[in-house]
This record gives structure tokens, sequence and C-alpha cells, in this order.
């Protein structure tokens, strides 16, 4: 149970208490530039019965002054170093130029590209 004069942590404890598990983890292996987490994770730091989106963006905002962010990815958390993402391959519109063409006039077939988003479960559910 907890005290009755307990609080919440704020995003700005939150992100704080983010980039202190992140510092533990640097000091004792290499240096991390990314890393994911549970949900149960992030409960237990954070002292939440749940994770809402409000917390989540302001945590984002306090993260970025750090060069870190924070996103919710297929059931679980990741956090990334900024400047690592940087340095990521970037990728332009202009190479879909003829294709967005399509779209704008409503001629795209979204249909032959439906295997795009299709998952290995999805073939098994038949």
């Amino acid at each position: 149970m907890k005290p009755s004069n307990f609080r919440f942590p704020e995003a700005r404890q939150c992100a704080i208490l983010l980039l202190l598990l992140a510092a533990h983890q640097e000091n004792s292996t290499k240096s991390i530039t990314r890393f994911r987490l549970s949900e149960l994770t992030l409960k237990r730091l954070w002292q939440r019965n749940r994770i809402t989106d409000e917390l989540l963006k302001e945590v984002q905002e306090w993260l970025a002054r750090a060069d870190w962010t924070i996103f919710y990815a297929a059931g679980l958390y990741a956090m990334v170093r900024i400047d690592a993402v940087e340095n990521w391959d970037r990728l332009s519109s202009k190479r879909l130029a003829n294709e967005l063409k399509q779209v704008g006039n409503g001629t795209f077939d979204y249909e032959k590209h439906a295997h795009l988003i299709a998952s290995d479960q999805d073939d098994n559910d038949d």
C-alpha cells in the first residue's frame, strides 16, 4: 500500500528515471544508443497502473532535451538516442513520385501492394 502522501512522478521526473536506468546500463556495459522496455517495466519505474498517451508525449519532450526519444512499438517501448537516428539512411518521397501522382488522381492500386502490410500471422489465420 502506498503512503497517503504518495505522488505520481511527473513527466520530467519520469524522464529522469528513464535516463538513470539508461545510465546504469551504460555503466555495466558499453555505451548504448537504443534499448527496449516492457510496459510492466515502465509502470514500475513510473509508479503507474497504466501509461497514457499524454504522459508519454510529455516524457518525450523532456527526453528530447537529453538527446533521447521513446516510442511505443508492437507491445514494447523503445528508447533511441536521437543522434543515432541522424546517421540512419534517409528516404525521400521523391522515390514514389509516379505513385503519388496516381494517389492524387485516384488511380493508385493499393491492393497490388497490400502484401507489404501482411504479416506471417495473417497467412496462418486460414
